[in-house]
């Protein structure tokens, strides 16, 4: 009973998680069904990505935490990317609006997010309570998938400048998922200090503020497309 309600308390902090970025999507909102696929090619993805990380770890000697959170920020969020990219292949009807590669892209985020927490819980000892980091799992990874996936939003409408922002998105998903797993994996082998909490959460404050100015632009992106003669819509408002 009590594994249940941790699961479905991670299961509504996902929903909730994905609703916060839903409510942004203001002029073209994506089906929740598609959202729900990206979700679980998310979760795919996430698996994919871990066996890549051990046989690179084996293949490689990686023993550093330097190399093993290259080799992790690399391969997931690669993942995350490509399943924006098959979206903008496979479902062009809908993936047609600068917001989507932020969308999808935060979708398969969640996905990778809630496998690993599945995974991390699994067995686990943590009572009725959901541990505080795994909320922080579900921002980081939904953050940086949307960071990752941004720029095919641009590609799909041809707006300029989109090649080098698809490489600079990927690149800011992986120094921001690098950053994160080195000073974790880093904390392992050192001494607590007081510096360690505060750069990450210094890391994860400036992916939520690139994030936020991301939504900000795709919306206003979106709004040039859908309703340039239309007053600007409060982000969340339906309808």
């Amino acid at each position: 009973m009590g594994a249940l309600i941790l699961y479905a308390t991670l299961g509504l902090c996902a929903v909730g998680a994905a609703f916060l970025v839903y409510r942004h999507d203001l002029y073209d909102r994506e089906p929740w069904s598609l959202l729900a696929v990206a979700v679980g090619l998310g979760a795919a993805a996430i698996v994919l990505a871990g066996w890549l990380e051990a046989w690179t770890f084996v293949a490689l000697s990686v023993a550093r935490p330097a190399g093993q959170a290259a080799v992790a920020a690399a391969c997931e969020e690669l993942g995350k990317l490509l399943v924006v990219v098959a979206f903008a292949f496979f479902a062009r009807r809908t993936f047609n609006d600068p917001m989507d590669g932020i969308v999808y892209g935060s979708m398969a985020g969640l996905g990778a997010a809630l496998d690993e927490s599945v995974a991390l819980l699994r067995g686990s000892s943590h009572g009725l309570l959901l541990p505080p980091e795994e909320l922080v799992r579900l921002c980081g990874h939904l953050v940086m998938g949307g960071l990752g996936g941004f720029a095919v939003g641009m590609a799909r409408i041809g707006k300029k400048g989109w090649p080098a922002a698809v490489v600079g998105g990927f690149l800011a998903a992986f120094a921001l998922h690098f950053g994160w797993d080195f000073m974790a994996l880093s904390a392992e082998t050192r001494e607590p200090s007081l510096g360690q909490p505060l750069a990450r959460v210094a890391t994860m404050l400036a992916g939520l503020v690139g994030y936020g100015l991301l939504l900000e632009l795709g919306a206003r992106w979106s709004k040039q497309v859908f309703a340039p003669d239309l007053p600007v819509r409060p982000a969340g408002k339906f309808g």
